[in-house]
């Protein structure tokens, strides 16, 4: 994506921010984008997106429904708008399927360059959660990349990463995943080929690892 058209994403998104200071909060790659881009060691890390997914109280979208056009979609039980020609999902409180619920969500989220996002211990449920479901796609190596960012800005940040906060939204499926995304060539791939970066990722994301299984 090209950085004015990214820069664009980045305002729609501080708009909808601006609306809803407390009850919404952004997950997604737009959340890992803006962990990365807010740890100054990961900063090169972090990867644009060409959209954005926000979780939402149930007061809030009403009132987004009065000023934005909001599209439901029942089969994912999640609702959709476009703002400055870019896609929102949308994930309402007690009425979406997320693994991790928006009261969990919204009351561990941070504060980074005015947005309010998940944080990293729910980010990295939902992405293991993504990664379960679409990880032969294109998607799914994204979602592999944003696990291994996940893992980095924790390792880079304090206070690091609260296991007991993810702990209770995983699975065995969820676990078994964890070798085979530090086993994948996407540490590689985020490295640009450079060894020493690359065992710098995995080690990172090994790390966070054994906190979990």
């Amino acid at each position: 994506m090209e950085k004015i058209e990214f820069e664009n994403l980045l305002m729609a998104c501080a708009e909808l921010a601006a609306f809803f200071p407390d009850g919404l909060v952004y997950i997604g790659g737009i959340a890992v984008y803006l962990h990365a881009r807010n740890a100054p060691s990961v900063e090169k890390y972090a990867e644009t997106t060409h959209d954005a997914d926000f979780y939402i109280s149930m007061a809030d979208m009403a009132d987004l429904r009065d000023i934005e056009e909001v599209v439901p979609n029942r089969r994912l039980s999640k609702h959709q708008l476009i703002k400055r020609g870019f896609e929102f999902d949308i994930y309402t409180e007690r009425q979406s399927r997320l693994i991790v619920p928006y009261d969990a969500v919204v009351a561990h989220s941070v504060d980074r360059s005015a947005f309010r996002i998940a944080g990293l211990e729910h980010l990295f449920v939902l992405k293991l959660e993504a990664y379960k479901d679409r990880r032969q796609s294109v998607k799914g190596e994204k979602d592999a990349k944003d696990l291994l960012r996940i893992a980095a800005v924790s390792m880079a940040s304090k206070p690091g990463f609260d296991p007991n906060l993810a702990l209770p939204y995983l699975r065995d499926d969820h676990l078994r995943l964890l070798p085979l995304v530090l086993k994948s060539p996407v540490a590689a791939v985020m490295a640009e080929g450079n060894a020493v970066v690359a065992k710098k990722l995995r080690s990172d994301f090994e790390k966070l690892m054994k906190k979990l299984i």
